[in-house]
C-alpha cells in the first residue's frame, strides 16, 4: 500500500451540493454537459490506489494543448466520468496510446471533422471488468464501456485542452465524443481477435485507439447468402466523400456478429478473405472523382488500376466481432482518415 501524500491538483471548495458543483464545472469549463461526480480528494485516491502508481508519475502528453497528463490527473478525470478505480490501468493504457506520432492526436483533437477517439478492448480484462462485447456495445447500459469512453473524452479537454470552439473545430461533432468504447466477442468469434492480429498474445489484455467519425447501420437482414451480406457492407463501405479515402489512409472498420462470421466460416473464408472482398468490391472508379478535388494528391495511394480504394491495402481494414449473435445489421465504421490505430497492452 503506498503511502499518502498529498496530491498536487489545486483544491476548489464548494458548497456540499452536487447541483452546484456542476453548475461550477460547466462554468469553468472542465465538463462535456453531463453531471459529473465530484472528484473528491478521497475519491481520486481511490483511483490512484488502484493502479499502484504515485500521482505524479507522468503517463505522457495529450495534444494540442501539450497538457501533462500525470496518474492523478487521469484519476480525476475518471472520478468525474463514474469510473470505477479498477478502470485505472484501461485509461492509463489508452492514454499510452495517443503518444505514437502515427495517432496524430493533435489533429484528431483539433479537425472540423466530426471523429473522436474511440476504444476498443480486447483479452481477459473484458471479463474482469464487465466490458460489454455483445448485444448493444455501441449502446447505453454497461458502466465501464460508458465511463471509460466518457473518462476519455474528459482527458482530452481538460488535459489535452479540446475546448469546443476555441480548439474543438468539429463542425458537427457526433455522439461518439461523449464516449465511444467497446469490447471485442472473441468468446464466439471464430477468428483471431485484434489484438492477436495485432502482435499480442491472446491472454494478454489490451486497448485500441482509433479515430471513429460516426457509425453507420449495415442492414444485412434481408440477404440469404454470406455473399450477398458482404455485398451489403462493401456497398456501405464504398463512400466517395469518406476521410479515409480522401486523405488517403487510416484503417476503417467493419463490426460484424458472430452470426456473421459463422456465415464466412462455413463459406470458407477467413478473416482476411473477408478483408479482400471488402476492399475490392467497396471501391468506385477513379472517374467518379472531380479532377477539381482540393489535395487530389492525397488520394493517389488508395487508387489502383483506375479504381479508388477505402484504404491503401485489405490489411488496412479492421474487421471485428462484437454485437448480438444475429447475422441482420453490421456496422461500418468510417475514420478520420490522417490517423493510424495504436494498440497498447494494460499493465
Amino acid at each position: 500500500m503506498m503511502s499518502k501524500g498529498r496530491l498536487a491538483s489545486d483544491v476548489v471548495e464548494f458548497e456540499d451540493s452536487l447541483e452546484r458543483v456542476n453548475e461550477e464545472v460547466m462554468r469553468r469549463g472542465w465538463g462535456d454537459g453531463l453531471p459529473v461526480i465530484p472528484p473528491t480528494e478521497e475519491r481520486v485516491w481511490r483511483m490512484v490506489e488502484a493502479c499502484g502508481r504515485d500521482p505524479q508519475v507522468a503517463v505522457g502528453i495529450v495534444g494540442p494543448m501539450n497538457g501533462v497528463a500525470t496518474v492523478e490527473k487521469i484519476a480525476v478525470n475518471a472520478v468525474m466520468a463514474g469510473c470505477r478505480p479498477e478502470y485505472m490501468p484501461v485509461l492509463i493504457a489508452a492514454v499510452g496510446c495517443l503518444q505514437e506520432r502515427q495517432f496524430n492526436i493533435d489533429a484528431v483533437q483539433a479537425t472540423t471533422n466530426p471523429c473522436a477517439v474511440g476504444v476498443i478492448i480486447n483479452g481477459p480484462v473484458r471479463g474482469t471488468l464487465s466490458i460489454n462485447c455483445r448485444r448493444g456495445c455501441l449502446g447505453p447500459g454497461a458502466q465501464a464501456n460508458a465511463t471509460i469512453g466518457r473518462a476519455m473524452r474528459l482527458i482530452l479537454l481538460n488535459v489535452g485542452g479540446a475546448k469546443n470552439e476555441l480548439v474543438d473545430k468539429a463542425i458537427h461533432g457526433f455522439p461518439g465524443k461523449y464516449s465511444f468504447c467497446f469490447g471485442e466477442d472473441e468468446e464466439n468469434s471464430p477468428w483471431e481477435p485484434l489484438h492477436v492480429e495485432r502482435g499480442f498474445k491472446p491472454e494478454q489484455s489490451t486497448v485500441t485507439v482509433f479515430a471513429p467519425s460516426g457509425t453507420l447501420n449495415v442492414h444485412t437482414a434481408t440477404c440469404v447468402h454470406w455473399k450477398d451480406m458482404l455485398m451489403h457492407m462493401a456497398d456501405g463501405m464504398g463512400q466517395m466523400a469518406g476521410n479515409n479515402v480522401l486523405l488517403g489512409r487510416g484503417e476503417p472498420g467493419i463490426i460484424v456478429t458472430s452470426g456473421h462470421a459463422s456465415l464466412a466460416i462455413r463459406e470458407g473464408m477467413s478473416k482476411q478473405d473477408v478483408k479482400r472482398f471488402l476492399y475490392e468490391h467497396s471501391a468506385f472508379p477513379e472517374s467518379r472523382l472531380s479532377p477539381d478535388l482540393m489535395r487530389l494528391e492525397r488520394i493517389e495511394p488508395v487508387i489502383k488500376d483506375g479504381m479508388v480504394h477505402v484504404a491503401r491495402r485489405p490489411e488496412d481494414i479492421m474487421v471485428l466481432v462484437a454485437g448480438g449473435p444475429e447475422p441482420y445489421h453490421a456496422v461500418f465504421l468510417p475514420i478520420f482518415g490522417d490517423s493510424w490505430m495504436v494498440t497498447k497492452e494494460i499493465i
